[in-house]
């Protein structure tokens, strides 16, 4: 029998609201109940939240102190970091779970994130320039294990990794910690207390559980973006009215779990655009919110023609920190730039004490909620947008500041100069040059000469600004991306179609590899000119000259 999305969305929006909470943290004691485990954490550790869709990432746990590096050259804050992960067998068998749609109607299973196969996997995936110093087999609380070390050398600050693995029948689990490497006599005899300390409470039968958290198949169903960026016609001939109310479904389930999984010390608020989730002071969460506020409203100014859909209330998540920010994203297996954001997407920050109050600091959300505005707009958008754009938009908006509640738009000094003294060498790329540059072009720009962003930045900025005053380039943005969306819809029907046969030796996998990536070389300049084709179609020759000689004194005034 057929059920509707939105059957399905309320179905198992109830499973969410049933399901007990399977960790709990009792004075230092952390007991995970489904599979049976107790460890004591050492005393000035604070619970980091968990991301909703990371099943197999059990708890973390973040050091309120700080330890500095002792390399000179560096002079680097850590704060350690504790982390419980599980690899349960159902879980490496399954890639998360949720609920799509086909043209046909009928409902199927989609694939979310990968899960870890193993501690040595979950290392592999989140680390490089590392190597296991330590594997021994031993014992604690009387049960088999394997004692670990992990020296991480790459990056500075060194780290290191303590960790203790237990198999059991029917999964594994790891209690880590990451500390500096050179405060390991200060910080060894703490985590090898903790690593000590861990029991299992349980017996090892686990049959019912599927994932980390002790959730069974049925209660992880969820409702996903994929239901207008993987289907994204068939989602557009849905009458509007049932289009807002699965978006406002999916944004009631997603802040729901968001809820759920938010340790209580953390301040959750309702506002007008946001879920703002926060364990910073109340003076920082106020600015960021006010802050993030108005650009969003922004943003509905700018491009709230540009669909009819209803724009989801994203996750605002404020830190205290970097550490705890880091600690919190560092198991995200969520893409990040100009690329499709699942469902999940938050846009976060954390507290740094660098900025003060100048309200510089906000301008670190703005991207996020650009894109993530964009998107629930149409997710041709954010697809098939060129790189010189998304790159100026970035530069455009991470520069702005909040002044009376107003967002004003200013340019970074290296921005400024940089392209001035591009100008002044003879380098600076006409303004024809660059708002025509296709995804390749910019990026060859770029390997020759890396200042060509700031003078992409700045092509934008005067588009934006003075070119205002030309016909030409009223409402840019608006115009440019519907150019965007209007091109992508006539072939990407075409450029999602499935592969043709697989290959069967290394030679033809090569040939293949080859033969897609020049179609993708192709395609990428046949979408920029037909997006070129409307948007400047009305520019001639004589006109170009005028707008590339009103950039050159645009760049040369600094302004």
């Amino acid at each position: 029998m057929r059920q509707t999305w939105l059957g399905l969305i309320s179905t198992s929006l109830t499973f969410l609201l049933a399901v007990p909470a399977p960790a709990q943290l009792k004075g230092r004691v952390w007991t995970h109940e489904p599979l049976g485990i107790q460890v004591t954490i050492p005393d000035g550790y604070s619970v980091v939240p968990l991301q909703i869709d990371e099943k197999w990432i059990l708890a973390k746990f973040l050091s309120d102190k700080a330890y500095l590096s002792k390399n000179r050259d560096w002079n680097r804050e850590h704060h350690p970091l504790m982390r419980v992960i599980a690899f349960t067998e159902a879980a490496k068998k399954s890639a998360g779970v949720e609920v799509q749609e086909e043209k046909d109607g009928s409902t199927f299973i989609g694939i979310g994130a990968v899960p870890y196969q193993g501690y040595r996997d979950y290392v592999k995936r989140h680390r490089s320039g590392f190597f296991f110093s330590k594997e021994d087999e031993a014992k604690v609380g009387g049960q088999d294990c394997l004692m670990c070390e992990v020296q991480i050398n790459k990056d500075e600050p060194k780290l290191h990794l303590y960790s203790v693995v237990f198999r059991r029948p029917t999964f594994e689990v790891a209690v880590e910690f990451e500390v500096l490497e050179d405060r390991l006599d200060k910080l060894e005899r703490s985590c090898m207390d903790a690593l000590e300390s861990v029991r299992f409470t349980a017996p090892a039968a686990t049959a019912g559980v599927t994932h980390g958290d002790g959730a069974k198949p049925a209660e992880t169903k969820k409702m996903s973006n994929r239901l207008w960026t993987g289907f994204r016609s068939e989602w557009r001939k849905r009458p509007s009215l049932e289009r807002s109310e699965i978006r406002h479904k999916i944004e009631q389930e997603h802040h729901a779990a968001v809820r759920e999984k938010t340790p209580p010390d953390w301040t959750v608020t309702d506002t007008k655009h946001f879920l703002v989730v926060s364990h910073a002071d109340e003076r920082f969460t106020a600015r960021m919110v006010e802050g993030g506020e108005a650009f969003f409203e922004w943003c509905e100014k700018e491009f709230s023609t540009l669909g009819d859909d209803y724009v989801r209330r994203p996750v605002m998540r404020l830190c205290r920190d970097f550490d705890e920010y880091k600690a919190y994203h560092f198991d995200s297996s969520n893409s990040t730039g100009w690329s499709l954001f699942d469902d999940d997407h938050e846009i976060g920050t954390y507290r740094d004490e660098y900025n003060g109050t100048s309200g510089k600091d906000v301008s670190n959300l703005f991207t996020g909620i650009l894109i993530h505005y964009l998107q629930e707009m149409d997710p041709y958008i954010v697809n098939y947008s060129p790189y010189w754009l998304t790159w100026a938009l970035d530069d455009y908006v991470s520069s702005s500041l909040v002044k009376n509640r107003k967002i004003e738009f200013r340019v970074d000094d290296w921005v400024r100069d940089e392209s001035r003294d591009m100008q002044r060498e003879g380098k600076l790329p006409g303004l024809h040059k660059i708002l025509e540059l296709d995804a390749d072009g910019f990026t060859s720009m770029m390997k020759v000469e890396r200042r060509t962003g700031y003078a992409t930045t700045q092509a934008l900025r005067y588009v934006l600004g003075p070119g205002q005053k030309e016909k030409v380039f009223k409402d840019f943005l608006r115009t440019y991306f519907k150019a965007v969306i209007s091109a992508a819809e006539r072939h990407a029907d075409q450029w999602d179609a499935k592969p043709g046969k697989s290959a069967e030796t290394e030679e033809e996998e090569e040939q293949q590899a080859k033969e897609r990536a020049d179609k993708s070389k192709e395609r990428r300049k046949q979408l920029q000119k037909e997006i070129n084709d409307v948007v400047f179609d009305k520019i001639g020759d004589k006109q170009w000259e005028k707008l590339d000689k009103g950039f050159d004194t645009f760049v040369k005034a600094g302004k």
